[in-house]
């Protein structure tokens, strides 16, 4: 279980990168990109729409490499691909990715600048703590909640978790209210990695409830069936992990491992009530 909720945090923390890129907003109240081709731009905005599908972040890494083609100094591209590859564990990958971004000549915006230094930062060490780096966007964009989607990554991989719960809950909150985000989908990430951040610290009940809501917001999505299994499988209630997982099955037969989790509530719950 525990392995499952990690690597799942691991997924949407590469996927939590794509939703500074959105070029919604060029003063300083929005983190923004720095892009030299519009195919490029829209290669890699393809990326974003896959990557928030949370389990397609393989076909959204084809659509950066693509971008990357276009427009060979673009940065959010190979920090997209560095940040997969570092939680993926391809330290070959992940060096390639943020070498080539750091070396980058295109002009970046302060964000950029700001990330920039984390990806120097995972290069000397890649378990830095650059929850620092995290106030600084925060600091800069106040108003804008995908500085405090990386607030709260950054915080959560110092294992500072309750720092971590507030910056998601700022972010969730600030989305909300301004409708500062790219695309209808973003709202997972702060709803999603609040309740693992819940989940992981033993909250339960504000698990369940940032869980139920994601279901009510994508209620004909797949991902947030699987999360609220995930929750099941962590109390024990192994009938409803059960019945959760393979709802999100249905919605998406297409990932299997979403069955085969089903099939493990099943099998735990079957050896609960035959003992």
């Amino acid at each position: 279980m525990k392995t499952h909720v990690i690597y799942k945090i691991g997924l949407l923390f590469s996927v939590l990168f794509v939703s500074i890129s959105c070029k919604q907003d060029m003063t300083n109240n929005f983190m923004t990109i720095s892009i030299n081709s519009e195919k490029a731009l829209e290669l890699y905005q393809n990326g974003y729409e896959i990557a928030y599908d949370i389990v397609e972040l393989e076909k959204a890494v084809s659509y950066y490499e693509q971008a990357i083609k276009e427009d060979s100094n673009f940065f959010m591209a190979y920090y997209q691909l560095a940040t997969f590859h570092l939680f993926h564990n391809n330290d070959e990958k992940f060096e390639e990715n943020a070498i080539a971004g750091i070396n980058c000549n295109t002009k970046l915006s302060k964000g950029e600048e700001i990330q920039k230094k984390a990806l120097v930062e995972w290069l000397k060490d890649k378990n830095s703590n650059n929850s620092n780096l995290g106030l600084e966007l925060v600091d800069l964009y106040p108003n804008d909640a995908n500085a405090y989607i990386n607030l709260g990554f950054y915080c959560y991989l110092n294992k500072d978790y309750e720092k971590a719960i507030s910056a998601f809950f700022k972010a969730d909150s600030i989305g909300i209210k301004g409708d500062y985000y790219c695309g209808p989908k973003l709202a997972i990430v702060p709803i999603c990695m609040l309740g693992y951040a819940y989940l992981i610290t033993d909250q339960l009940e504000n698990a369940k409830s940032c869980f139920d809501h994601y279901i009510e917001l994508f209620p004909d999505d797949q991902n947030p069936y699987d999360c609220k299994g995930d929750y099941f499988m962590q109390i024990k209630k192994y009938d409803k992990a059960y019945e959760s997982y393979l709802k999100a099955y249905y919605f998406d037969t297409t990932f299997q491992m979403f069955y085969e989790r089903a099939l493990k509530a099943k099998l735990l719950y079957d050896s609960i009530i035959n003992e």
